[in-house]
């Protein structure tokens, strides 16, 4: 069966949440929710989210899962206040232990359990499919990025979250990614049927950018399309790592905690400054 998806553009990081509905039992799946965030101040916001919450109620549809792409660098996720309105489950890639063991040493992120059980569920590439309903979410592992990153396929869609790019790869720059890794993880994707449709969570400025196909990106994405090699990208974008920005590390403090925010400090501080070099 296939699902019934309803893209939301968050235009303030130009990132894309979905929602993915079962036709058949009303169940429901929410991909990658972005906060509202303002990093100038640190200052968060649920109105983005909020107004999906209630598209979900409108519809009478059952949220089941809260799917996460990766451990977020770009924007700060939305799935703990979506879990704790909803009920749904979080799930996120199993090697996010790996993240976990090097991130929230580095955050000193308090509070937070390194094995894993923040979480709901660790998906993994050779488990069991995710269910809801008639419908399957397949997990497949990515490397490129911090450990935890998956993509999820259900029926003819996948959802690569920053995987692939309207118009190219990620940033080889981030915390943790690799170049030769992006590049293999792209591909890895493009070796599904030319007519499955990929879904990023990243669309910029236009929103129908992100809604794309596997045969279009293998023709024309300049990144990771059949005429790239992986030495020519390798060799264009393997830059040394720069020191993570205050969104990074906002972004960070609250995918370690499966996507609550960190507690404020007795400055009254949420997010406070921090000269983090290495993540």
């Amino acid at each position: 069966m296939q699902p019934d998806i309803t893209a939301y553009h968050h235009a303030a990081t130009g990132r894309v949440t979905y929602l993915v509905a079962d036709p058949a039992t009303l169940l429901c799946a929410i991909v990658d929710p972005v906060l509202d965030f303002d990093p100038a101040t640190g200052e968060t916001s649920t109105a983005f989210v909020d107004a999906i919450i209630a598209d979900i109620r409108a519809r009478d549809l059952g949220p089941t899962w809260i799917l996460e792409t990766a451990v977020h660098t770009g924007h700060l996720s939305a799935a703990g206040h979506l879990k704790y309105e909803t009920g749904a489950s979080v799930a996120i890639g199993a090697h996010v232990l790996e993240s976990l063991q090097r991130l929230v040493p580095a955050l000193g992120a308090e509070g937070v359990d390194l094995e894993g059980w923040d979480f709901d569920k660790l998906a993994r590439e050779d488990d069991e499919p995710l269910i809801m309903g008639g419908i399957e979410f397949h997990p497949i592992a990515l490397s490129g990025r911090l450990p935890g990153a998956v993509a999820y396929k259900a029926g003819d869609v996948l959802f690569v979250g920053d995987a692939i790019l309207p118009a190219g790869l990620p940033a080889s720059d981030a915390p943790g990614a690799d170049a030769a890794g992006l590049f293999a993880d792209a591909r890895k994707l493009l070796s599904l049927p030319d007519d499955v449709r990929v879904l990023s969570s990243w669309a910029g400025e236009d929103p129908a950018a992100a809604d794309s196909t596997v045969a279009a990106h293998k023709a024309a994405n300049p990144d990771a399309g059949d005429a790239v090699a992986q030495a020519e990208f390798v060799a264009r974008r393997g830059g040394e790592a720069v020191e993570p920005s205050a969104l990074t590390i906002a972004a960070l403090d609250v995918a370690v905690r499966s996507g609550k925010l960190p507690p404020v400090g007795e400055n009254g501080v949420r997010f406070p400054p921090r000269n983090i070099r290495s993540l």
